[in-house]
């Protein structure tokens, strides 16, 4: 049994109708002329939908939706420092999978069909991630002074999940090793994390150069910026997804762009947290792959990526005052193309052969009305609102507006009882 959706418009295609078959995981066919269905296909009328192939957060702490709310007008290191970290402490693994639940349900009502997921209790994160149907490269973040300080037991634990998760869920899950940043890890715990992750062929996630207090908290401590100690340490012989790099310099790019390291831009983030704005047009000059993350949902406050790369190209354009220094085929690719590289994904560009996660979007809506060009209607015009339809690996996680992997009545339920008791 196969499923095919008719009357579909493709990005880049105009008004044109288009037909798209899915065999198992896979695009079987995607044609401007009527394909013959065969015995078991289910037959989807779209209705003059646009088809994409669904956002990919690249960068996210599922389970701190818990925490939306929480200390809104204060600086990062005092929101970590005071709000959040006491708080997290609390939660119990339980806690964790619920959250990360509910933190789902706001992903594909969106669009996302993929996450890059830093937190703990990641077997509990992994646990939902495996439920809701999405992709997700999931890690531990790890924080320790040093080997002997914590160190051996935070890897103990990544090695764990690692061997737990990596290529679970028929190849959905993957794992990543996530030393926290260059101010909360000890050098011997990222050369442990590096070689682990070289051993076993994983990718590293991690922080870099969020703000500038840690850009000069890591200088006096190692005598260079974070990407400049993490080259040093031998991290970029591995492939690695690296969080905000907003306070780089212009030799801090050279070195990201050698070692073909993957941005994952976060702009409501830093712009929340007033951390500032990451040079995406310097990076994206260089040749360093940029996707989009929206961070946690405490510190955003939201998981919407259309919401997301719509930031990205105004807080591009506006400071830069050039209407060209992101594009929104740029900002689009960003949200999508970008980020499956980033965590390692099997291609998913609507073309025959590549990874059935399809996202339908309505374009009926007076915001959306006239929708000449997909991909501008995307990045300008759209909201998250108009995803009715996810599928994933080929199967369906939303059908018309309805959950079907996520009872999300229930979710947050849960949600609601455990905040009332942490607020006790």
């Amino acid at each position: 049994m196969g499923i095919l959706l008719r009357d579909v418009r493709l990005p880049e295609r105009g008004a044109a109708s288009f037909w798209i078959r899915i065999r198992a995981d896979r695009i079987d066919a995607v044609s401007s002329e009527p394909l013959a269905p065969d015995l078991g296909d289910e037959m989807v009328d779209a209705g003059g939908k646009l088809a994409i192939p669904g956002f990919v957060n690249a960068h996210t702490h599922l389970p701190m939706v818990l925490l939306r709310g929480l200390a809104d007008d204060v600086p990062l290191e005092e929101w970590l420092e005071r709000h959040v970290w006491p708080m997290e402490r609390k939660l119990s693994p339980e806690d964790v999978y619920w959250c990360t639940l509910l933190a789902l349900a706001e992903a594909v009502r969106g669009g996302t069909v993929a996450v890059a997921d830093m937190y703990f209790h990641t077997d509990r994160v992994a646990q939902a991630v495996e439920e809701s149907g999405v992709r997700g490269v999931l890690s531990y973040g790890m924080i320790a002074r040093s080997m002997s300080e914590g160190g051996e037991k935070e890897l103990r634990t990544t090695e764990r999940i690692a061997a737990a998760w990596q290529g679970a869920a028929g190849g959905r899950i993957g794992v990543a090793v996530s030393p926290h940043s260059t101010y909360t890890c000890g050098e011997d715990v990222w050369r442990a994390a590096k070689e682990f992750a070289q051993e076993r062929g994983l990718r590293i996630h991690t922080h870099v150069s969020e703000s500038r207090r840690e850009v000069a908290t890591v200088r006096a401590q190692t005598g260079g910026s974070p990407p400049e100690y993490l080259e040093r340490l031998g991290v970029f012989e591995v492939p690695v997804l690296a969080a905000h790099c907003v306070h780089v310099t212009e030799s801090d790019l050279d070195l990201l762009a050698r070692g073909g390291v993957v941005v994952a831009h976060c702009p409501k983030s830093n712009a929340k947290l007033g951390s500032g704005l990451a040079p995406v047009a310097a990076m994206r000059a260089r040749g360093i792959r940029v996707a989009l993350g929206t961070d946690g949902a405490a510190s955003n406050n939201r998981l919407d990526m259309i919401e997301e790369l719509r930031a990205a190209w105004l807080l591009a354009r506006g400071p830069s005052e050039d209407p060209l220094a992101l594009s929104a085929k740029d900002a689009v690719s960003m949200a999508t193309e970008e980020g499956r590289v980033a965590l390692g994904l099997p291609p998913a560009r609507l073309r025959p052969g590549d990874a059935a996660d399809v996202v339908l979007l309505s374009l009926d809506g007076a915001h959306t009305t006239p929708a000449r060009e997909g991909i501008s209607t995307i990045a300008f015009a759209s909201q998250s609102s108009d995803v009715t339809d996810v599928l994933v690996a080929g199967r369906w996680l939303m059908r018309e507006g309805r959950l079907l992997t996520i009872d999300e009545e229930r979710v947050q339920s849960e949600v609601g009882r455990l905040l009332r008791r942490h607020m006790n």
